[in-house]
């Protein structure tokens, strides 16, 4: 039986028309604002971590080969930085390459130009790769939104879709450059979109293709990042739970897709969980921490991704704590897409659980606020606007909502302007007092703030 849209009642057919409810004027608005805000920094925010997305897309261009053996041409080096190692008598990435493989179209025109080259600097890549991913983050915002819209009115949808974009490390980590959480977040949102397509569509053949699309999407977030792995895995059983048999046709395109990753890796780096093994292997030079990969003890770690004054997903977004509510409001409600979505409630839940128990859990010092916790937002999300109804009746909630976001927005826009500040490293490296992660007083969010902003334009004219 299909499904009618939530909204179907109050909108017209054109909004709803397939293709123009992606590509009409309004939708590519929607996608637009976002993507100004993101590049509205005019600077680029990344580590060593996606050094390899930008040259396997460089190098792809100019080479016809993903292999990093050329590296060095542009960026110098005595020793194989921790991001590099030599395999099969070639130097390869130790992280994931597909979303170099995602922004290809973006660097390809720059490096067929000769706007790229050796010796040039990394001024033009660097921005290319922050525009690559402001791109898809505007794009994630955009299938959010069309994934909502079937369950909440047309303000609410954009409400939430836009707290998305602003009121979380979407906007100060994802996309200011091609980190793995980019490319994760972007394929979860076309994920849930295809998902209600198929709901829409039960029981006609056209359900199947969407379901393909779902399993298509899925993975890809797993060849972004490994750990969605067991994301994916999830959600095919939530899917089998509401599809049954036909859930055959999201598996199809995720395993072929996954069993493709788990080969590329033996064959590279003799695990099937690739370079991921090797960087693992350096957490002392890294991060001076030594133990098993999931030592950290479960509490301890739990604490720390969700509420850390300088990691803590509920400090830096705390608009994200009505999702807790919003897993509850799923299992209660009567709509078909939020009793589906309740299905995948153990996911952000396992996810969670699996990043407290990694051994550096705070992700580094190289970055701002909780990077590895993006991971988890898409799904956060979904449950934040299965609260939404409740809390847009309620004035006081309404009013607590908006201070949150607010609050949430400011966080983002000190991570935007003002990071780096001087906390990471002074008085003396987190990586030598991971106490620090505990201090109230002086925390990444008010030191980077106390920072100042920098803002090049800006800077320029000084």
């Amino acid at each position: 039986m299909k499904i009618k849209s939530a909204q179907s009642h109050s909108e017209s057919p054109s909004f709803c028309s397939r293709p123009g409810e992606i590509f009409d004027r309004r939708k590519l608005l929607l996608c637009f604002i976002p993507f100004l805000v993101y590049m509205s920094n005019f600077r680029e925010l990344s580590s060593g971590d996606t050094t390899g997305a930008k040259f396997a897309a460089i190098l792809l261009a100019r080479s016809g080969t993903v292999y990093m053996d050329q590296l060095h041409d542009f960026l110098p080096y005595n020793d194989l930085p921790y991001f590099l190692s030599e395999r099969n008598g070639h130097i390869v990435s130790n992280y994931p390459i597909f979303p170099g493989l995602m922004a290809f179209p973006f660097y390809a025109p720059f490096v067929w130009s000769g706007m790229i080259q050796p010796g040039d600097g990394n001024l033009v890549w660097d921005y290319i790769s922050k525009i690559t991913a402001s791109t898809y983050c505007a794009l994630t915002v955009l299938f959010t939104f069309l994934t909502l819209k079937r369950f909440l009115s047309k303000t609410g949808a954009l409400t939430v879709s836009y707290a998305y974009a602003f009121g979380t490390a979407l906007w100060p980590i994802a996309s200011q450059s091609i980190w793995q959480h980019t490319g994760a977040v972007f394929w979860w949102s076309v994920c849930f979109y295809a998902t209600v397509r198929a709901l829409e569509e039960d029981g006609s053949p056209r359900a199947n293709r969407w379901l393909a699309l779902a399993g298509a999407a899925a993975g890809c977030t797993v060849l972004c990042r490994i750990i969605h792995l067991v994301a994916a895995g999830l959600y095919g059983l939530a899917l089998l739970v509401r599809f049954r048999w036909r859930s055959v046709w999201y598996a199809i395109p995720a395993l072929a897709l996954i069993a493709a990753l788990a080969a590329y890796n033996e064959w590279m780096f003799s695990t099937w969980n690739g370079g991921l093994a090797l960087v693992l292997e350096d957490r002392w030079y890294l991060d001076r921490v030594r133990g098993g990969v999931w030592s950290t003890p479960l509490w301890e770690g739990l604490a720390g991704v969700l509420f850390s004054p300088s990691r803590g997903v509920f400090v830096f977004s705390p608009i994200l704590l009505f999702s807790i509510w919003g897993m509850y409001a799923a299992w209660r409600s009567d709509d078909p897409y939020r009793r589906f979505f309740a299905l995948t409630g153990s996911i952000p839940v396992i996810l969670f659980v699996l990043l407290a128990k990694y051994i550096v859990w705070w992700g580094g010092i190289m970055h701002y606020g909780p990077r590895y916790q993006v991971d988890v937002y898409p799904f956060l999300i979904l449950f934040l606007a299965a609260a939404w109804p409740s809390i847009s009746r309620r004035r006081a909630l309404t009013v607590l909502f908006a201070l949150l976001l607010a609050f949430s927005i400011w966080v983002q826009w000190i991570g935007a302007f003002c990071y780096p500040g001087r906390w990471a490293v002074y008085p003396v490296s987190l990586s030598e007092d991971k106490g620090r992660l505990w201090d109230w007083r002086y925390n990444q969010i008010w030191d980077s703030f106390e920072s100042g902003v920098k803002w090049p334009p800006l800077q320029l004219m000084q």
